[in-house]
C-alpha cells in the first residue's frame, strides 16, 4: 500500500513539475524573439557576433555554476532526510554551495578578462569587449543556481520557470528592442545580457526566502560546511556540463572560424527553432533529478526503473507532434523571421536543410536525455562526462571534415550524427549499469500513432497550394489524428495521470480568464 502511494505521489510530482517547467521552456522560446529583434534592428552581422560571444560566455558559465544544480539537490535532500526539524544541515549545504559559486565564478571572470583579446584574435572577430562585459554574468548566474536548486530539492519547479523562462527572456526582449531602436551595437547588447543575469538573481533570492533563511545560509559559510564533499561530487558533473555546453555551442564556435558572422546568424536562427524539440526532456530533468535522488537514497530500484521508462515514453509522446509540426511549418516560420538573408531562396533553402537535420538529431537525443540525470543522481556522474567527451570528439571531427565542404549544412549533419551515436551509447549504459531496458510495448503506442497520423497529413499537404494554409491545416490534421490514435490504442495508467494534469491546468487557466 505504501509503495502504491509513493508511486502515485511520484507520478503526480513528475507530471505536475514537468508540465510547469515545460510551459516555461516553451515560453523561453521567446529568446528567439530577442534574436529576431536584434537581427532586424541591428543586423545579421551584429546578431552573429553576439551569438559567438554568448556561446563562449555561456560555456564558461558552466564552470561558474560548478555542478550546483545537481549538488545542491543531492546534499539538501540528504540533509532534510537526516536532520528533520533541525535546519542547520540544510543551511550548511547551502553555505557550501555559496562558497563554491563565489570561487568558481570569480575564476571565470578573471580568466575571461585575461583571454578575451586572444579569443577575439582567434576568430578574427571584434568580440573582446562583449566578452569582458558578459563575463560579469558568471557570479549572478552561479548564485541564482544555488537558490533555484534549493527550491528544486523541495520539488517546487515553478520558481525556476519564473526566473529563467519568463523573467530572463522578457528582460532580453525589452532590452533588445530599446538597444535596437536606439541604434546601439554589440557592446550594448552585452550589457542587456548582464542586466538579465542581475534580474534573475534578484528574483531567485525572492523565491528562495519563502522557504529558506538567506541570512542563515550566508552565516553557515563561516562555519563547517560540506563544501569539499560537495565539490568532489560536483566536479564530474561540472566537467560533464562543460563538455555538454561545448557540444551545444560547438557548431557556432566552429562555424565562426570558417564562415562570416551573417551565416552564423542564419544558422543560429534555424538552430533556435529546432531546439524546441529539446524542451520536453529539459522540462523533466529538474523534477526527475529530485525523484531519482530520493529513490536512489531509499534503494527503491524497481520503482526507479518504472519512473525512467514512463518519463521516456512521455517525452516521446510529447515530442513526436512537436517535431513533425516543426518540419511542416518550418519554411513559413523561417520566412516570418523576415531577415534579408532569408528573403533569398538559396538562403531559405539552406536554413531549411539546417532545421531538418537538427530537428531529427535533437528528436533522437531527447528521448534518452533523462539517462543523464539518472546516472548523475544515482552515483555515476562520471559516465556522463565520458559520454560527453566522446560526443564532443566525434562532433568536432565531423565538423572539421564537413564544415569546410558543406558550410552550415555540414555543421548540422555533424551534430545530428553525433546525437544519434550518443543516444545509442546511452541505451547500452542504462541497461548495463542500471539493468533498465528502456523499450517496452507501451513505447510503441506513440510511434504507431505518429506513423498513422503522418499519412493523411502528407496527403493533405500535397493537395494545398497556399503555404500558410498548408502549414496550418497539416499541423491540425496531424495533431487531431495523433491524439485520436493514442486514445484508440488506450493510454497507460501513468499517461492518464499526465493528461489529467494537463487538463486540470487548462481548466484552471480558462476559469481565471473567464
Amino acid at each position: 500500500m505504501a509503495t502504491d502511494l509513493n508511486s502515485e505521489n511520484d507520478m503526480r510530482d513528475l507530471a505536475g513539475g514537468a508540465l510547469v517547467v515545460f510551459v516555461g521552456k516553451l515560453a523561453r522560446v521567446s529568446r528567439g524573439a530577442f534574436l529576431l529583434v536584434i537581427t532586424l534592428l541591428c543586423g545579421e552581422g551584429v546578431q552573429g557576433l553576439y551569438s559567438m560571444a554568448w556561446a563562449v560566455s555561456s560555456t564558461l558559465n558552466k564552470v561558474a555554476r560548478f555542478g550546483l544544480l545537481r549538488g545542491i539537490v543531492v546534499y539538501l535532500t540528504e540533509a532534510r532526510a537526516e536532520s528533520g526539524a533541525d535546519r542547520r544541515g540544510e543551511h550548511a549545504a547551502l553555505g557550501a554551495g555559496l562558497w563554491i559559486a563565489i570561487i568558481a565564478s570569480a575564476t571565470v571572470v578573471l580568466g575571461t578578462y585575461l583571454t578575451a583579446d586572444r579569443i577575439a584574435a582567434f576568430y578574427h572577430k571584434p568580440i573582446a569587449d562583449a566578452l569582458r562585459i558578459m563575463a560579469w554574468t558568471a557570479p549572478f548566474i552561479a548564485l541564482s543556481w544555488v537558490f533555484t536548486s534549493a527550491t528544486r530539492a523541495l520539488r517546487i519547479m515553478r520558481y525556476e520557470v519564473y526566473v529563467r523562462s519568463v523573467t530572463g527572456p522578457l528582460i532580453l526582449l525589452i532590452g533588445g528592442v530599446i538597444i535596437g531602436l536606439a541604434g546601439f551595437g554589440l557592446v550594448a547588447i552585452a550589457y542587456v545580457q548582464l542586466f538579465m543575469a542581475v534580474g534573475n538573481l534578484g528574483l531567485a533570492i525572492f523565491f528562495f526566502r519563502r522557504h529558506f533563511s538567506l541570512r542563515a545560509s550566508f552565516h553557515a559559510m563561516s562555519q563547517a560546511t560540506p563544501w569539499r564533499a560537495m565539490a568532489r561530487f560536483n566536479l564530474p558533473v561540472t566537467l560533464a556540463d562543460l563538455v555538454y555546453a561545448l557540444l551545444t555551442s560547438l557548431d557556432v564556435l566552429m562555424l565562426a572560424r570558417f564562415v562570416d558572422e551573417a551565416v552564423v546568424g542564419l544558422y543560429v536562427l534555424a538552430r533556435r527553432l529546432a531546439s524546441i524539440v529539446l524542451k520536453a526532456p529539459q522540462a523533466f530533468d529538474a523534477i526527475f533529478s529530485s525523484v531519482v535522488s530520493e529513490l536512489s537514497t531509499q534503494q527503491r530500484h524497481a520503482e526507479l526503473a518504472d519512473r525512467f521508462v514512463t518519463v521516456s515514453r512521455w517525452i516521446l509522446t510529447m515530442n513526436l507532434p512537436i517535431a513533425v509540426c516543426l518540419l511542416l511549418v518550418g519554411d513559413s516560420i523561417l520566412q516570418l523571421y523576415g531577415s534579408s538573408k532569408l528573403g533569398q531562396s538559396a538562403d531559405l533553402e539552406l536554413a531549411l536543410q539546417v532545421l531538418f537535420m537538427l530537428a531529427v538529431g535533437m528528436m533522437l537525443q531527447s528521448v534518452f536525455a533523462v539517462v543523464e540525470p539518472l546516472l548523475a543522481m544515482s552515483g555515476k556522474p562520471g559516465l556522463n562526462f565520458l559520454n560527453n567527451i566522446l560526443w564532443l570528439g566525434v562532433n568536432a571531427a565531423l565538423n572539421l571534415w564537413l564544415i569546410e565542404r558543406y558550410g552550415a549544412v555540414g555543421a548540422a549533419i555533424g551534430a545530428a550524427i553525433a546525437m544519434l551515436l550518443v543516444s545509442l551509447l546511452r541505451i547500452i549504459e542504462v541497461y548495463a549499469f542500471r539493468g533498465i531496458f528502456p523499450f517496452r510495448r507501451a513505447q510503441l503506442k506513440p510511434l504507431a500513432a505518429g506513423i498513422g497520423a503522418a499519412l493523411p497529413t502528407w496527403l493533405l499537404r500535397d493537395a494545398i497550394d497556399d503555404p500558410q494554409w498548408r502549414a496550418l491545416l497539416s499541423c491540425g490534421v496531424f495533431l487531431l489524428t495523433y491524439v485520436g490514435l493514442l486514445l484508440l490504442l488506450r493510454l497507460e495508467a501513468e499517461d492518464r495521470v499526465l493528461l489529467l494534469r494537463m487538463w486540470r491546468s487548462v481548466r484552471r487557466r480558462l476559469s481565471r480568464t473567464g
